[in-house]
């Protein structure tokens, strides 16, 4: 089905754009979204995407990019706002596995481009940048959350922990999303909770407010 898009300044249009081609991925897969399918589901010529993008690897890169925006965007803006390190830890972990990250588009693009991060260079890039960025703020909230508890870690050990917390957050939002109907969101904030104060054997608390 074809979405039409209103006429939108130059940063919306590729914006709209790069959502069109998403939805194309999901629908068609990378191998199956060309120029002239984004053109269509969006309702614009094909001129006008190689304009923004010159090319279809260039918009396909920008979805890729989009898609692990939307994965790591609530969790690095909790890291940067306001609140205590347990709180904003808390809220980390929470913004990780629920609301729109878990969204079952977002994982049909996630596991269509994570199968080929290992073969394209530009994936791989996009793929190092965006998580070096998450794994440092989770590092960072760590830091915050064991010096208030009066917990002693070296460099080397923050790092370590800020990997297993990430890939706590991997592993329980992977699960989330392919067992809905049998892990609802209460219970897969609590197990995340639960699983990163027994990582770092300390208590985080049980504010779920936004």
């Amino acid at each position: 089905m074809t979405t039409s898009f209103r006429r939108a300044p130059d940063f919306d249009r590729r914006t709209d754009l790069i959502e069109a081609t998403m939805d194309c991925i999901v629908e068609l897969g990378i191998q199956g979204t060309s120029v002239r399918a984004v053109a269509a589901k969006a309702g614009v010529s094909n001129g006008l995407i190689r304009h923004h993008f010159a090319s279809k690897e260039n918009l396909i890169a920008e979805a890729y990019s989009r898609t692990i925006a939307i994965i790591t965007g609530p969790p690095l803006a909790v890291a940067a706002g306001d609140g205590s390190p347990s709180e904003k830890l808390r809220r980390f972990v929470i913004a990780s596995i629920s609301g729109p990250v878990a969204a079952p588009r977002i994982l049909s693009l996630w596991a269509t481009f994570i199968s080929q991060v290992h073969i394209n260079e530009r994936f791989r890039e996009i793929h190092r940048t965006q998580y070096v960025a998450y794994r440092a703020a989770g590092r960072s909230l760590i830091a915050g959350v064991l010096a208030l508890n009066n917990v002693r870690a070296s460099a080397e050990e923050l790092h370590h922990l800020s990997i297993a917390l990430n890939a706590i957050m991997d592993g329980l939002w992977l699960e989330g999303c392919l067992s809905a109907e049998e892990i609802d969101e209460p219970l897969q904030i609590e197990i995340g909770l639960s699983s990163v104060e027994r990582l770092l054997g300390i208590e985080l608390g049980r504010d779920f407010a936004a």
